[in-house]
Parts: structure tokens; sequence; C-alpha cells
């Protein structure tokens, strides 16, 4: 890659973390005799609570509190703040997650794919991408665990889960109301309360209300695009019928009426690094505006959203473990219109989608230490899904501006997914200091797809019904897979502790609903891996420095990629999305997190990432974008290939300083600094389309009157005003990038009862 806006040479980058790690180090010592906070995780499933710094695995824990304080709006905010971790959107679908940890993820909305990275609400696997990227409000916490997952969770994973608790009733009556104006005409209200009904019984009531006008202006109409409006109501109920029963009732209902996403048009004229003048420059002789922020849509397009969830966490407290049961349903409507050129003319639109998807998954599992030798967590997990998908595309295929050719093209999929597992995780403490640990999980998948490939059909596209479908082509395939773990802990001194362990992950295979020839419908195959994992987590200077170091090796057999290749339609080459194994890849890194108290009210946080990915055989894909597949060329330019979407580097750096006011008020005042290195965002490592190395700088400052229950807010997030994008497209029709959020700020209002 040839980036100019490095912010410093790479062989000097990890000498300046570790610099920057040992100049906080020393002033920590000077600290006054403070200690931070115990941080307690619930990923782990265990009969009893589990301080972090005992996970045996990396994970990074972020309060609700923490995450309120650095005024995050949704999962997107997390991903900046771990290490190795990007929680992004997709780019081209509103709300579409595309969550990559330690170099794996999906980078694409292909809805039949599984994800790599799970996301999990309040205990509950979520399946379907659109919708899937929670809005940062009345949390509890958010858990973000690297490397495989599957022995302590319901469904497999290969690459890390992303596991949100939202905040659960209390007794005790109270609550809070908040109240947020920013720039881009930026409101939000917010508020929670508790209301105890009877001695056994508690109820809490929280919603959240946002609206933003879009951060691009679309001089084709006067108007802003991607715009926020968005609704959530979340009700629970906490039933405890006696000391050792509880049950709680999470309910939630999301609704957004927002704007769709924001193609940046580029102009290939001005950068023909690949492939040659795209449509839109070489047919429309279209000139995109030289501001970021500044597009040209001919189509505005919109995001109908709807998303209803219903969960019942139960759990007994017997006198050997606690039996937990977790159920839940989820429904989505997505309803989305796009310009996925992002030009004034028709060249490749989404005009009006509709999708639909509903699930329904139980986890039953007992953990127990019943004695001082053994515990450990076993379960049996069921999750089943069914979508309809109907996409609609407008495409410019021949012609002049004044009278062009266009085509309505769609396809529809209709998928029936199962999943059963039963899985376990057991800790065998030898001595007080040394134990060994063995987990397992056997999966069962299977996934049913009825497909209507992608047609000009003009009945078809009408109705988007599967009954007007011609030749519907049904399909069906299974996949079963062991997935052991093995582990060693150590605790090496009272405040130190130690892990080694040897993990593998399934990922099962998956059809490709966008496939434009029945013959890539697929299915691909399952994605294994394989990770061999050491850490240390220490606690050090009397408990006011925390330093946690992981160190992990990958090796993954036929890692899923979806790809715009070249496939032969009709005996012409053709450009088309499609998904493929590359044989062998490996995937190695480094983690640190820090924090350190340098006085009683000043701490500072520090995290570093470095990831060394590489292809170790990637057959079957045209490389060099000729429009012809040649194995003896073609193949070792595939093992060259980046991965999408991993900066090799990363690092984030922070201080929170408190400011007592007397007896009745303090000072609140954060800044923070993420960086992220260069890196590619689609398979192919299209230059045109990667993101140059770039800084996000926030800041804020409360003043807390706590003993009156009322707080006011000053923030700002990207204030150095950085331009980046997180998604992009490079190919014959056109060249875009998607996504960057420019300087926001503004002011908060809350008040406590």
């Amino acid at each position: 890659m040839n980036h100019s806006a490095r912010l410093f040479p790479r062989k000097s980058r990890l000498a300046v973390a570790i610099a920057a790690l040992s100049t906080v180090g020393f002033a920590a010592t000077h600290a006054q005799a403070q200690m931070l906070e115990e941080v307690v995780v619930t990923s782990q499933k265990r009969a009893t609570s589990l301080d972090v710094q005992e996970v045996p695995t990396a994970i990074s824990v972020y309060s609700g509190a923490a995450l309120e304080e650095a005024f995050a709006v949704d999962l997107t905010d997390v991903g900046r703040m771990a290490p190795n971790v990007q929680l992004n959107q997709a780019g081209t679908y509103p709300g579409f997650a595309n969550f990559f940890i330690r170099g794996v993820g999906l980078s694409n909305t292909t809805r039949s794919q599984d994800p790599a990275v799970g996301a999990f609400f309040d205990g509950i696997y979520v399946g379907f991408g659109p919708s899937s990227i929670a809005a940062a409000f009345d949390f509890q916490s958010v858990e973000v665990l690297r490397g495989p997952q599957g022995t302590l969770f319901g469904k497999n994973v290969t690459g890390g889960a992303v596991s949100v608790t939202s905040r659960r009733p209390s007794q005790d009556f109270g609550g809070y109301a908040k109240f947020q104006l920013g720039n881009y005409d930026t409101v939000q209200v917010t508020g929670a309360v508790d209301l105890p009904v009877t001695d056994d019984l508690a109820l809490r009531m929280a919603g959240t209300s946002r609206s933003q006008d879009g951060f691009y202006d679309n001089l084709e109409n006067g108007l802003t695009k991607a715009e926020v409006d968005y609704d959530i109501l979340r009700p629970s109920l906490l039933w405890t019928p006696t000391d050792r029963i509880s049950v709680t009732a999470i309910g939630e209902y999301y609704r957004s009426r927002g704007g769709s996403s924001a193609a940046q048009n580029l102009d290939s004229r001005i950068d023909p690094r690949v492939a040659g003048p795209a449509t839109v420059q070489r047919v429309f002789d279209y000139t995109p505006p030289s501001d970021k922020y500044d597009i040209r849509h001919e189509n505005q397009g919109y995001v109908d959203a709807e998303t209803k969830m219903l969960i019942l966490d139960a759990s007994y407290e017997a006198d050997h473990g606690i039996f937990t049961v977790i159920t839940g349903a989820r429904e989505v409507r997505y309803d989305s219109s796009t310009d996925f050129d992002g030009s004034p003319f028709t060249v490749f639109q989404f005009p009006d989608n509709r999708e639909d998807q509903e699930q329904f998954s139980i986890e039953a599992r007992y953990a127990s230490k019943f004695s001082d030798v053994i515990d450990f967590t076993a379960g049996l997990f069921y999750f089943t899904q069914e979508y309809d998908i109907g996409e609609r595309r407008e495409i410019f295929v021949g012609g002049t501006p004044a009278d062009p050719t266009i085509v309505q093209q769609v396809g529809l999929a209709q998928t029936d997914d199962e999943s059963v597992a039963a899985f376990g995780e057991a800790t065998w403490h030898l001595t007080d200091d040394f134990s060994l640990l063995f987990g397992g999980r056997i999966t069962q998948e299977d996934k049913e797809v009825l497909f209507c490939p992608f047609s000009f059909d003009a009945t078809v596209y009408s109705s988007l019904s599967m009954g007007d479908c011609a030749n519907p082509i049904s399909d069906d395939e299974s996949w079963t897979s062991f997935s052991p773990k093995v582990g060693v802990n150590w605790h090496i001194a009272e405040d130190i502790f130690g892990y080694a362990s040897w993990s593998t992950g399934f990922r099962s295979g998956s059809f490709n609903i966008r496939a434009p020839r029945p013959e890539v419908l697929g299915p691909v195959d399952e994605e294994e891996v394989v990770t061999w994992e050491a850490g240390v987590k220490s606690e050090l200077l009397d408990g006011r420095m925390r330093l946690n170091v992981a160190v992990f090796h990958s090796a993954y057999d036929d890692i899923q990629r979806t790809i715009s290749d070249t496939i032969i339609v009709d005996g012409n080459p053709q450009v088309a999305q499609v998904l493929r194994n590359a044989a062998e890849a490996t995937i190695s890194g480094i983690e640190v997190e820090s924090s350190l108290m340098l006085t009683d009210n000043l701490t500072a946080d520090f995290t570093f990432g470095y990831l060394d990915a590489k292809y170790d055989e990637f057959p079957g894909i045209d490389a060099d974008r000729n429009g012809v597949y040649e194995p003896g060329i073609d193949d070792p330019a595939a093992e060259d290939l980046e991965f999408e979407r991993v900066p090799e580097f990363e690092y984030t750096l922070g201080l929170q300083h408190r400011y007592p006011m007397g007896e009745s008020a303090e000072l609140n005042s954060r800044v923070a600094y993420q960086w992220r290195d260069d890196h590619f965002v689609d398979t192919l490592n299209s230059p045109s389309i990667a993101v140059d190395a770039y800084g996000l700088l926030d800041a804020s400052i409360t003043y807390d009157r706590y003993v009156d229950g009322w707080s006011i807010a000053v923030f700002g997030r990207n204030l150095t005003d950085e331009e980046f994008h997180d998604f992009g497209f490079d190919g014959g029709t056109h060249r875009a990038v998607w996504g960057g959020v420019p300087r926001t700020y503004g002011v908060e209002v809350t008040a406590r009862f």
C-alpha cells in the first residue's frame, strides 16, 4: 500500500507505544494509595462471579457508565476501544454489522453468510445482519471476547463474540433522564425508571429517541443523507419469588425511519488504478464533488426498519450449582432503498428492497462449583431462523446518457437455518495456584434455501413473490463439528495470573443468495480454525496499575471470503459477488490493555493491537482482474493479498480526571485518542478504495452536581475532523466508499432521581 497519511514510520510505532506505556507506568509510581475498581464478567457463565483478571482468555469489558462517559452512540464506538477489534457497519446498509476481531469477520451484506463474530444481546444470539448494531443506551456492560468461542456460548463463532447486557430492574425506586443536543441538528432523549411493584416483583422501563440530520449534503435535491431517526423502548420485569429463583423478562421494540447510506463516488479518471475507467465516468462523464461530505444522488433512499425481541432469563440456585434457561424470539422487518453508484444517474441502484426475519433460540445450562477441585459449566443450545429476501436492482447496460438502457433485475431467497449444540467447560484445580481447563462443543447445523436467481422477470420484480418465480432452485446442506479446547492456568503471584490455551472454532458453510447463476449458489465449505493463545493479567503498584498482555496464533482452513470476482455468463466474463474458500490462512497477533492511576483523581488507559495476517493458499480467484483465471499467475498473486479490514497496528490512549468541588460536586474531564493503521477494505485489495491511517480525538468535560442529582456535559468527537471511511467498492460500474463520521459535538443534561 502506498499511503501518505502515516502518523509515523511503521518500524517506530511499536517503540512509540511501548515508550508511552513505560512513561505512564513511571508516573503511576507517584500515585496515592488508591486501587482500580474490580471488573466482573458475566460471559463466562460460572456458578460464582468472576473478576476479569481471573478469566483465562483475552476479554475487554466496558461498563455502561464507561460508555456513557465516552458518549458512545452504538457498538461501533466500542470497537474503537478494544485492541484488534473493528465493530463497523457494512456501509451500504445502515445498521448491518460487519464485525471483525483478530482479522476475521464478515465484510459484505450477503444475508445468508454466518458472521465470524457473534453478537449476543442479553444472552440471545443475533442471527440476522440488518438492525444488529445495538444503540449504546442503558447498558449494564459490553464484553468483547477475542478468539474462537463455543465452549461457553450457545452459538459457535471463529473470530470472537460481543456480549451486551442491559440494566436489570431494581427494587429501589429511581431512574434518570437525559437530554442531548448536538450539531447536525442532533436531538436525543433517553430515560429509565425502576418501579418496585411488590416485594418480589420489579419493573424497569427504559427508552431512547434520537434524530440527526445526515452528514452528507445531496446537492442534487438540497437534502441530507444518512440521517438518523429511531426510537427504542425496552421494558424488563424481574421476579424473585424466593432467594433461589430469579426470572427476568426483557422486551425490546426498535423502529427506524432513517436515511439510506451515502455512497461517495470516486472519479476513476483521476485515480485509474484498477480495471480502467468505471461506467459512471466513461459513459456519463461524471465528476464527483471534491468535498467528502458533498454528494450527488439521484435516489435519495431510505431505511424503514422494525425489530421486536422478547427474552426470558430464568435461573434456580441449588445447593450444588445454578440451573439457567435463556430463551428468546426476535423479528426483523427491514425495507430499504439506496443509490449504490453514488451518482445522479441510474447506473447501479437498489430500489425498494424488502426483507423479513424471524428467529427463536433456547439455551439450558448448569454451572457448578461443587468442590474445591472441579468447577464446570455444561449446556444445550437450539437455534432456528427463517428469512425472506427480495432484492431489486436497476442497472445501466448500454446506450448513451441521453438514451440510457436500464434493466430491472430481481433476486429472491427464502432460508431455513437450524443449529443444535452441546457444550461445556471444566476447570480442574490441581493446586491452589495451578489448574487445567477442558472444554468442547458438538454442533449440528442444517441450512435450506429456496432461491430465485437474479433475473429480468417484470412480474417477479413487481411482486417479490417466490410464487411468481418460473424456476426456483432449492438446496440444503448439513455440517457437523466437534470443537475441543484445553488450557492451563497459573497464579504466578498474588496479583499475577497467567494462562495458555489451545482451542478450535467452526463456522458452517453457507449459500450465496446473491448468486447471478445457479452454479455459484454454493454452498461454500465450513471454516475451521485452530488457535494458540497465551496471556498474563496483572495488577501492580498496590492495585493502581492493571496490565494485561495476550499473544496468539491462529491457523484457518477454508476461511470464507466474499469477492467481486469474474465469472462466465453466457460465454462472456461478468463481475459478480461470489463466496469463496481461501484454502489456508494464518493470523498472529499481540494485544495489550492497561489502566494506571497517576494520582487519586487521574487515570490513564492504554491499548495496543498488532496483527500479522496472511493467506497461505488462495486458489480459484481472478486475482489480477484480467477476466481470466490463470492458476500459474492468479494463485501466487492471491497468496500475496492482504486481509481486508485488518489494520496491522492500532492503539488507544486515554486520560480521565476527576476534580472534587467541595462535598457536593465534581468536574470530570476525559480525552481519548484512537489510531488505526492503513488497510484495504476488499478481498482483492483495490488501492483506490483503501483506508489511509487515521486517528480520532475525542474529549468531554462534565460538571456533576451529585448531591442534587444532576449533571451537564460538553463533548466533542473526531475533534480534528479526520476523514476516513469504513467500506468501499471497486467494480466495472463505479467506484465508491461509504462511512466515516466528521467532527460532532454537543451538550448533554442528565437528571437522576
